[in-house]
């Protein structure tokens, strides 16, 4: 039995994974979900957050018992982060279409080598150093393919979204994290993360296993049971 833990990306809140979760658990496995610091539900101020409170929240949930951790688009960068802080307590890393970075890399670095894309439904916050979407803007480049039922959820669990962990450039200083297993799933439907930028990022970091799955950029929310079997496989 593997300890899976599930971290969401920008603007998201840990019941982008509700439909993928009972899956994951019916293979016998533990499986837990966050709502990182600064985002809807978390009691800290969002503009207080940067990308090392990321990385922080997510060791405290590993605690004392390894997991293996998969990030969703944004949340690569985050679960980057927190293997740098407990690279001991990481079986594996798991990028769904998802930031993977290079030592000095931000996620707005890596997000500029494409064409705008979700970019163009970002919002100023309500706080000073936030940012939310534009509901008819966003959906298409996150939803396009989801059901009239799946976008609505989907667009219901996102918020707002801290600046800083955008903008906070990762430092990848572990030793021991080049020896974390990692995989990455591409997602070949992808109008928010680009396929093209998804391949450059895995193909960037060695020894990264690249799985393509056909779906959208929100595969846990569109194709739940097409997405569990191929984390299960990878773990």
């Amino acid at each position: 039995m593997a300890r899976i833990i599930l971290v969401h990306g920008a603007w998201g809140v840990a019941g982008v994974w509700d439909a993928l979760i009972p899956l994951l658990s019916a293979a016998g496995h533990e499986v837990s979900a966050l709502t990182l610091p600064g985002h809807t539900g978390h009691a800290t101020p969002p503009h207080t957050v940067g990308l090392m409170d990321y990385a922080r929240a997510i060791a405290d949930a590993i605690g004392d018992r390894p997991a293996i951790l998969v990030g969703h688009s944004m949340g690569g960068m985050a679960i980057t982060a927190a293997a740098q802080l407990v690279p001991e307590k990481v079986e594996k890393l798991i990028y769904l279409a998802a930031f993977l970075p290079k030592d000095g890399d931000s996620l707005l670095s890596l997000i500029k080598r494409q064409d705008l894309t979700i970019g163009n439904a970002v919002r100023p916050g309500a706080a000073v150093g936030t940012t939310v979407l534009d509901p008819d803007t966003a959906h298409t480049y996150l939803f396009h393919d989801a059901s009239p039922e799946q976008r609505s959820l989907g667009l219901s669990q996102n918020g707002v979204q801290p600046n800083a962990p955008q903008t906070d450039r990762i430092e990848i200083t572990s030793p021991a994290y080049a020896d974390i297993p990692k995989a990455y799933i591409l997602c070949d439907d992808d109008r928010t993360l680009t396929p093209a930028l998804q391949a450059e990022m895995a193909h960037a970091t060695p020894g990264v296993d690249i799985v393509t799955l056909e779906a959208g950029h929100y595969p846990q929310l569109t194709a739940p049971e097409k997405l569990a079997p191929v984390i299960l496989d990878l773990i």
